[in-house]
């Protein structure tokens, strides 16, 4: 599997390097530091992992006890769904923009969200594109949840506070290529800063 797991991602890194973020896929330390952060969801509780790649994270996440019938995994590139699906045949996948994810998860999962756990490259996106991203997933988490994203720059790679979220770096992967950092991001009750921008969606992956 990890010769076409390594084929797949490279594809995709050729096809929309900044939609990828990375040059390698993530590595079994980061996917195992990163799960290590979420908790096994309670009966009605689900996890949901955006910009799962190749999903060395969702393996993760498996062994790390989360149950298959509770873990949606969400990815835009379509042969990366495509692998997804093959190998991972009792997680429900899902193929399109995390923009959309009201309209896209389940309802049965609709605000009983514990984590998101992102995978998507931030850094790379305009501060709209964050914006749409964190308010769909502020439409669909449980009011106490949280937000796990790993990144490969240094400091935060979201402007938290514009975005109405607390910020927490909860520590760094250095046996990575490239290292990484994990950070938490939770709900405040200060208002987002808001930028009036045209509906001209681009996908933000």
């Amino acid at each position: 599997m990890r010769n076409n797991e390594n084929i797949i991602f490279f594809k995709s890194l050729l096809r929309s390097p900044l939609k990828t973020g990375a040059v390698f896929p993530s590595s079994k330390n980061l996917a195992s530091s990163v799960s290590g952060f979420v908790n096994v969801p309670g009966p009605d509780e689900y996890i949901l992992e955006i910009g799962a790649g190749t999903g060395r994270l969702t393996s993760a996440l498996l062994e790390r006890g989360v149950p298959a019938a509770q873990l949606i995994i969400l990815e835009m590139q379509p042969s990366l769904a495509k692998f997804l699906k093959k190998n991972f045949h009792s997680v429900t996948i899902l193929e399109g923009n995390a923009v959309d994810l009201i309209k896209l998860l389940p309802q049965r999962a609709i605000g009983n969200i514990q984590t998101v756990v992102s995978g998507i490259p931030m850094v790379n996106l305009r501060f709209q594109d964050q914006q749409q991203i964190i308010t769909a997933i502020k439409n669909v988490i449980k009011s106490d949840g949280t937000l796990l994203q790993f990144t490969y720059r240094p400091g935060s790679p979201l402007p938290s506070y514009k975005l109405g979220l607390e910020q927490h770096c909860l520590g760094h992967v250095l046996f990575n290529i490239p290292p990484a950092a994990i950070w938490e991001y939770k709900t405040t009750n200060h208002k987002a800063y808001s930028v009036p921008f045209k509906f001209k969606r681009e996908r933000a992956n």
